[in-house]
């Protein structure tokens, strides 16, 4: 597993060394650590010196030095690129010119609203990158990074491949994997929108749902004996799921991302989108089914 790793210095992305980390115990994973810096030509009107650049450099060189030291004693090999120019671009070259399976980064501390309307690298990089990408939050307890996982699941190929991704990490027994089905109320459009329907699912209508749910469960318990289901209503998935992660206190959600075009046309799926900028912890957009064949996914 090779895995990409953008840092910058901050306490975010100190977040992110800490969960490749946790990652390289339980697999052995090659890291490529990455720093972006200022590209003078591209900012003519911005003051520049060399004594300024010189002090860069050496900022860089040791902020790449010191994630070096901290992953080399967990991952089989850590190789530092510093490239300069625009921040999003630049990572995504790097991922794809060293064939990356996994880009992992921190995220800094803005507010939802700020993510929703502003953006962010890592919202940015998340949904233009073409492998899987983890947006790393502080967790709720030190070292856990992998402690609690939800992982969203909808019976689509993404979200099975979704799951085939997190198996392949040879989680600690420790580890506690809720499965979380949502099935989605019905809403009737009127002159003045969109409004709940005021008839509820059938159990009838929630079982096939719930059965797809036990199924998987059943399958990732195989090799994680804790691993539970639930199958919600809700009128909004995506709210649901991170309502259901805030309760059992998540340190991760795990969802595959079917919404990613790869003709050049980038979005991103709008449940994956929704627990990106709204989940308070870490967040795996899985594209894992992009590199296997649909008919070797794991059961429905």
């Amino acid at each position: 597993m090779k895995i990409l790793l953008p840092v910058d210095g901050s306490k975010a992305a100190r977040e992110a060394v800490d969960f490749v980390r946790s990652l390289a115990k339980v697999r052995p994973v090659e890291v490529v650590v990455s720093m972006v810096s200022f590209a003078p030509a591209q900012h003519a009107m911005q003051p520049y010196s060399s004594e300024w650049k010189e002090q860069e450099n050496l900022y860089i060189q040791k902020v790449l030095d010191n994630a070096k030291h901290a992953l080399d004693v967990d991952c089989q090999s850590v190789s530092i690129i510093h490239g300069a120019g625009s921040v999003v671009p630049c990572i995504l070259d790097q991922a794809r010119d060293s064939k990356v399976d996994l880009i992992v980064m921190g995220a800094k501390g803005l507010s939802t609203t700020k993510r929703s309307h502003l953006g962010s690298v890592s919202d940015n990089i998340a949904t233009r990158a073409d492998c899987s990408v983890v947006v790393v939050r502080p967790g709720r307890r030190k070292n856990q990074h992998l402690g609690k996982i939800l992982l969203a699941f909808d019976k689509s190929a993404a979200s099975r491949e979704a799951a085939s991704e997190l198996l392949l990490w040879k989680l600690s027994g420790d580890t506690h994997i809720s499965v979380v089905s949502v099935a989605q109320t019905p809403s009737i459009f009127t002159d003045d929108g969109c409004v709940s329907s005021p008839h509820p699912l059938t159990p009838e209508q929630i079982s096939p749902i719930n059965d797809a749910a036990i199924r998987m469960a059943s399958h990732i318990a195989e090799q994680h004996a804790k691993t539970d289901t639930q199958t919600l209503s809700a009128d909004h998935i995506g709210e649901a799921i991170v309502e259901a992660a805030e309760k059992a206190e998540a340190d991760l959600i795990v969802v595959g991302d079917a919404g990613h075009s790869r003709r050049g046309d980038f979005f991103l799926g709008s449940t994956s989108k929704y627990l990106l900028r709204h989940a308070s912890c870490s967040v795996w957009i899985s594209r894992y089914h992009w590199k296997t064949d649909a008919k070797e996914a794991a059961p429905e």
